[in-house]
């Protein structure tokens, strides 16, 4: 409809958020920066295994400060390669305190490769810095096992980070473009629906003008002629206009389903992978019994594939623990190669944590944890008090991880949900919007266009003088039509209550009723005079359509801190429909009374009379009388 309901929906996209984005942000950030927190401590732990002081140990952290800089970015290029610049030349400091005899890991120049630069230089420069570090442990004297596992530590920590941060970047697009799809969607349906209603009403309204420019002149018979078919132009373009306000009515169609991100899926695979083959590498290295890969590495890949490409669901947590948990607790007293197992666990328990609600997600944790411990001293070697700190820790870490990467997953997947709905929501809104202007905007002024041609058509030959005249003010009619179409896409149509009264008395006098109006209010703030315009047009409509009146009495006057449009009319045996069936979305009186924010009460009165009466919230200005 053409009110301030119209124009307050001009860009009717509500996120609904609240602040929850902001909230979601604060936890996946959180998210990040404690695993970022617990490698940073496992690493600690480590160089204290070492044999090193705390004071060296604390050196050796000495590139983690820039880091830190460079993931709470964004930062503009210098920046950025000046933190860079400061990462790579602090990281060279503990070599100069302590050579090579600490754990001497380069995961923050990985993770530094893959969060500073784009996909195309970051993954070779990541895949560069591995086999870097493989070949610097091999020149430091590590034996080839030790430099994999090297190599494998690092790659774990940085995609670890990365995977983290990637989400967190993500999550914050999506936060920050809410509205977006919904705006660029909302545009493209108003494009559509402009060009569709050009093709389909604007065709006829300008072939009318034609008509009529051409009947303003001509003889009475070919004046007649002329008049009677842009009359039937007309009604064609209301029954169009009816069959697509109908149309817009129909919601549009659901949106393909949303899947899992895929950085989630293939992180949660990359860090599944690079620890189970660290798990294998280490048994060889630690045991010498390369047979029984072949008893681990099946496990682990049935593991790899219950909890990568099972969809989410019970039997997948039955199976990822029966296949993690059972080998290496107790079987791994048989055979302690299997005690490695117990190390992918934290994967198992990150989907506890994800798919089951406290306390029973807790209790299953602490169970997993209480025979985790045991593995610490059996079977040997035993580590050091820091040492099976650093375990514990890299448990923590590979829960929180995967447990991370989980609910990031899922929360991605319910932001996408949020955008695609607000779009449908948005969508459906504009459609219903449309639907309305169509019917209470151009079939009424289609339809006083058609009274008025039935009128002028009749006193052709009864008073020329006057059908002429009548005929010459069609054309601004069906002008205003014209401007009405073009502006119900854009939702910038707009009523004004004088030239709704001047309109209402013109339609009311070609169907033959006799009208008087009498305005008792000075000038109306904009959105109110546009709501009394749009009530007082519907009423007209329902006079000439529901009733065999003779005569209609318009008032609108002040009422305190109200306006209030009183509409009476006779001929009214059976009361005219005034509100909407429900669940039609609301095109007749007492919807549109609702939706321009007013109140409507409307009734038979005796005497086949009917009234109605509207108010609406709006201090009028000085009292001008105008009948």
């Amino acid at each position: 409809m053409g009110t301030s309901v119209a124009a307050a929906e001009n860009d009717p996209i509500d996120d609904g958020s609240g602040g929850a984005g902001d909230s979601q942000l604060r936890l996946v950030r959180l998210m990040m920066w404690t695993a970022l927190g617990l490698i940073m401590a496992v690493r600690l732990l480590a160089a204290l295994e070492e044999g090193l002081s705390w004071s060296v140990a604390l050196v050796t952290m000495a590139p983690y400060p820039p880091l830190v800089v460079l993931l709470a970015g964004p930062h503009r290029r210098r920046v950025r390669d000046g933190l860079l610049a400061a990462l790579v030349s602090l990281y060279a400091v503990p070599f100069a305190v302590a050579g090579t005899h600490w754990d001497w890991l380069p995961w923050p120049l990985a993770v530094a490769a893959l969060c500073a630069f784009r996909g195309r230089a970051a993954w070779p420069l990541f895949g560069l810095i591995l086999v870097a570090t493989d070949v610097a442990g091999l020149w430091a004297g590590d034996d080839a096992l030790s430099a994999i596992m090297r190599a494998q530590k690092t790659a774990n920590d940085g995609l670890i980070i990365f995977g983290l941060y990637a989400l967190v970047a993500m999550v914050a697009r999506l936060d920050a473009a809410r509205g977006d799809l919904a705006r660029l969607e909302l545009l493209r349906e108003r494009l559509r629906v402009d060009g569709e209603l050009r093709t389909i009403v604007g065709a006829h309204l300008r072939a009318v003008l034609v008509r009529l420019a051409q009947a303003v002149d001509a003889e009475p018979k070919i004046a007649r002629d002329r008049l009677r078919a842009a009359v039937a132009t007309v009604r064609q373009a209301l029954t169009d206009i009816r069959a697509t306000a109908a149309d817009y009515r129909v919601s549009p169609a659901l949106p393909a389903p949303i899947e899992s991100p895929k950085v989630a899926r293939l992180t949660l695979a990359a860090v599944f992978i690079c620890d189970a083959s660290l798990q294998l590498v280490g048994v060889v290295a630690t045991y010498h019994r390369p047979w029984t890969l072949l008893l681990m590495a099946p496990l682990i890949c049935a593991a790899g594939v219950v909890l990568l490409l099972m969809k989410p669901s019970r039997k997948q947590l039955i199976l990822l623990g029966l296949l993690l948990g059972v080998p290496a607790m107790p079987f791994s007293y048989l055979l302690w190669d299997l005690s490695a197992i117990a190390n992918l666990w934290p994967f198992f328990l990150g989907l506890v944590l994800t798919r089951m609600r406290p306390p029973r997600s807790l209790v299953i944790t602490g169970v997993a944890l209480a025979l985790y411990i045991p593995l610490l001293f059996y079977p040997p070697p035993v580590p050091n008090l820091a040492g099976m700190a650093g375990l514990l820790v890299s448990m923590a870490i590979l829960t929180w991880v995967s447990y991370a990467l989980i609910r990031l997953s899922n929360l991605v997947v319910l932001l996408h949900q949020a955008q695609r709905d607000l779009t449908r929501e948005a969508l459906i809104r504009e459609r219903t919007r449309i639907a309305r202007d169509l019917h209470d905007l151009l079939s009424f002024s289609l339809s006083a266009v058609v009274l008025r041609g039935e009128l002028c058509e009749r006193l052709l030959e009864t008073d020329p003088v006057r059908a002429r005249a009548e005929l010459a003010a069609l054309p601004a009619l069906v002008e205003r039509a014209l401007a009405e179409l073009e502006s119900v896409a854009h939702s910038a149509v707009g009523l004004r209550l004088d030239q709704e009264l001047t309109t209402a008395h013109a339609v009311l006098e070609a169907a033959g009723i006799q009208a008087a109006a009498t305005v008792e209010t000075g000038t109306l703030p904009p959105e109110v005079d546009a709501a009394v315009a749009a009530v007082l047009r519907e009423a007209v409509t329902n006079v000439v359509r529901h009733s065999t009146a003779r005569t209609c009495h318009i008032t609108v006057t002040p009422a305190g801190d109200t306006v209030r449009l009183r509409v009476v009319n006779d001929g009214a045996a059976e009361p005219p429909p005034v509100g909407s069936e429900p669940g039609t979305g609301g095109t007749g009186l007492t919807g549109l009374a609702e939706r321009t924010g007013g109140r409507l009460t409307a009734g038979a009165r005796p005497g086949g009379r009917f009234e109605l009466v509207a108010e609406f919230a709006g201090t009028p200005g000085p009292a001008s009388p105008q009948p």
